[in-house]
């Protein structure tokens, strides 16, 4: 009997504090520009349209990082429908003063089918971090979203914000 009224109660307060959460608050932390190697064709599977796209390189530019995209990445991407791709990347950062930051992420550029114009795209990303670099341990444990953009032919480039 003492659990469910504890149960109860702490739903209650959850439920009254709702309206008093604080306001989502975001710091730009890097921009990513990535240059991919022709994609690779799976084809249809299960869920979609497989298609890989390997990076060839790239740049990563913020104020707390620096350095550049290793090859050894992709987007391993599926093609839901004729609006909506669904983003899934793995690659490694190496910095500028040599450590190494895995970093994935996934999400979905998605167009509203009544603009042509890849600006009018949603285009957006949940970014996650790993290093045992002391310098960026506090990456281990930030929340970001990148908001995505294809600069060109065979580019893509990301624009990370830390949530807050």
């Amino acid at each position: 009997m003492k659990k469910f009224f504890f149960v109860t109660f702490v739903s209650a307060v959850c439920f009254l504090q709702r309206g008093s959460a604080q306001e989502l608050k975001s710091e730009f932390l890097l921009d990513l520009e990535i240059d991919l190697n022709p994609a690779q064709q799976v084809g249809q599977v299960l869920k979609g349209t497989r298609t890989i796209y390997p990076f060839k390189g790239g740049a990563v530019k913020g104020d707390k990082i620096n350095g550049k995209i290793l090859e050894s990445g992709a987007d391993w991407g599926l093609v839901l429908d004729s609006n909506t791709f669904k983003i899934d990347v793995r690659a490694t950062v190496k910095t500028d003063d040599d450590a190494l930051i895995y970093v994935t992420y996934s999400g979905f550029k998605h167009s509203n089918g009544k603009s042509t114009a890849p600006a009018d795209d949603y285009f957006r990303t949940a970014v996650s971090f790993e290093t045992n670099a002391p310098k960026y341990a506090w990456l281990n444990h930030t929340v970001a979203v990148g908001v995505g953009r294809l600069p060109g032919p065979g580019k893509v480039a990301y624009r990370i914000y830390a949530i807050k």
